[in-house]
């Protein structure tokens, strides 16, 4: 709900659809119109605690970004000295049997030692 018109029209105008005391309030903080396409959502708060907050967004953008770069220069880097490359190789574990039940269905068990699909 954007307003307290559609609070109204739902009949829950006396828990939400306005900021007061005693109501539910999550919160958008909006750069523009919500309704208009440019509007960004500068902050979101829920309960009282910012779940998102664009100014950290974008400082978390630039290190996912740092972090991304040096790992494409570490691969090109490997890769250039010549070194064989490994792939990376899945490891298995089984986290769930059904086998005290004597049924199977439903569920995929795989067999580490040999690979082999049961």
């Amino acid at each position: 709900m954007v307003t307290l018109n559609p609070a109204k029209m739902l009949r829950v105008a006396d828990r939400v659809g306005s900021l007061k005391v005693g109501k539910d309030a999550d919160v958008v903080v909006w750069s523009d119109n919500p309704l208009s396409i440019y509007a960004k959502s500068l902050y979101t708060i829920v309960d009282g605690t910012i779940f998102f907050d664009k100014e950290k967004d974008a400082e978390m953008q630039k290190m996912v970004d740092a972090e991304r770069t040096r790992l494409i220069k570490k691969m090109n880097g490997e890769k250039r000295s010549g070194a064989p490359v490994i792939p990376a190789t899945p490891s298995y574990r089984v986290m769930f049997t059904c086998s005290e039940h004597g049924h199977s269905h439903g569920l995929l068990t795989i067999d580490a030692e040999e690979g082999n699909n049961q």
